[in-house]
């Protein structure tokens, strides 16, 4: 079978880290018990169309504190942006197309960002850190409940 028969609709065309930071507050003396607590962020910056396919542009931010026994040693923000296309068709619109930046393309920038953390942390002179995978199909239905109800306040 050709792979052109099998290709996805959805492709990863370009992704860059667009801002990083990374601040070591004390010296780690081990591994064990580091506790990693993480925000998490996420942005559609633009859609267009050009002919036949959609091109998005999103961005997922992850802001990190590595705990040791409470006590916070290092600090981590990552933004990294993400290209992609989607061909329209008949059964693939802009909605469909945002779904798809939502939930795979987060998910594929996700990956990339813990590959990059993890890669970094070990030149760093500190434990590499392993950030945990995240559950965006939750991650977003909590963003959608948080949004209703900050507009059901205004």
């Amino acid at each position: 079978m050709e792979q052109k028969n099998v290709q996805a609709l959805f492709q990863l065309q370009d992704s860059f880290v667009k801002e990083f930071n990374i601040i070591i507050l004390k010296r780690f003396e081990s591994k064990e018990n580091l506790n990693i607590i993480g925000k998490l962020g996420f942005k559609i910056n633009r859609i267009d169309e050009v002919r036949d396919r959609f091109i998005g542009q999103i961005e997922l931010i992850n802001d990190l504190s590595i705990k040791l026994k409470e006590e916070e040693y290092a600090k981590i923000h990552i933004c990294m942006a993400g290209i992609f296309t989607g061909l329209k068709n008949e059964n693939y619109d802009r909605v469909r197309f945002e779904e798809m930046l939502k939930l795979n393309g987060s998910t594929t920038l996700s990956h990339f960002i813990r590959a990059y953390i993890y890669s970094v942390t070990g030149l760093s002179g500190m434990p590499q850190i392993n950030t945990p995978m995240i559950n965006f199909i939750e991650f977003f239905k909590k963003a959608e409940i948080e949004k209703e109800e900050k507009d059901k306040q205004n």
